[in-house]
């Protein structure tokens, strides 16, 4: 299978699970704590042991300016969520212009994963899946919830295609995309680890210890044996 086939396949099916957990389970996904915590873990594990290791080894080309890519994508998610709640209280009192900024961010973050998905698959099959499963879990445990409420069917397709729509122009504009991809991952990795974090601090009723070590024990012993590959 070429990586462009691949590439599609895998982001379809990270469209389909977002619009699916997104519109149709979104209200019980988000009270099982035990996959969000589990999913968790499997993502602090791939950002720790791969992703951190793949901004250092683009670091060594592109220069140490990649991992203030890493900041931005940890503070701009933090400072969108900060000026949301201040200013609105609840996410389900937010205003046209509240929502359409947290759609617009989440848009192109599951855009860049789509076109970074495109960058794994032409390195190989053991990256791509590398890449693939945590963000797969990041979608149907919405580890972030975002509770969007679209107006029509068409907004909620447009939407979960996000993925591939990256996909395909990173296709078509592979040279760009990989020219660009350690300030991409380094972006996403701070996102990402911003998500985790803010949804794995200890609560009365967030986190299950034992299945986000769980997810982190998992995810680490597939990283592990994939270094032996």
């Amino acid at each position: 299978m070429s990586f462009h086939i691949l590439s599609i396949v895998l982001a379809g099916i990270l469209s389909f699970s977002d619009y699916v957990t997104e519109h149709i389970f979104s209200k019980k996904l988000r009270t099982n704590q035990k996959i969000v915590s589990f999913s968790a873990g499997v993502a602090i594990a791939y950002i720790i042991l791969h992703l951190f290791p793949e901004i250092s080894s683009n670091a060594l080309i592109s220069g140490r300016k990649l991992f203030l890519f890493a900041l931005l994508g940890f503070v701009s998610l933090n400072l969108i969520e900060q000026y949301v709640y201040k200013s609105m209280g609840r996410m389900r009192n937010m205003t046209s212009y509240h929502k359409t900024l947290h759609v617009a961010y989440f848009f192109v973050y599951n855009f860049l994963i789509g076109t970074v998905l495109v960058i794994f698959a032409a390195k190989g099959l053991k990256q791509t899946l590398l890449f693939f499963v945590p963000f797969l879990l990041y979608i149907i445990a919405e580890i972030l919830p975002q509770e969007i409420k679209f107006k029509s069917s068409i907004s909620k397709v447009a939407y979960s295609m996000a993925p591939v729509a990256g996909a395909i122009a990173g296709i078509y504009l592979i040279d760009f995309f990989a020219s660009v991809f350690g300030l991409t991952i380094s972006f996403m990795t701070g996102t990402l680890l911003y998500i985790v974090i803010r949804e794995s601090l200890p609560s009365d009723k967030a986190e299950k210890p034992f299945y986000f070590i769980a997810g982190v024990l998992f995810y680490t012993l597939i990283i592990y044996l994939s270094w032996s590959i």
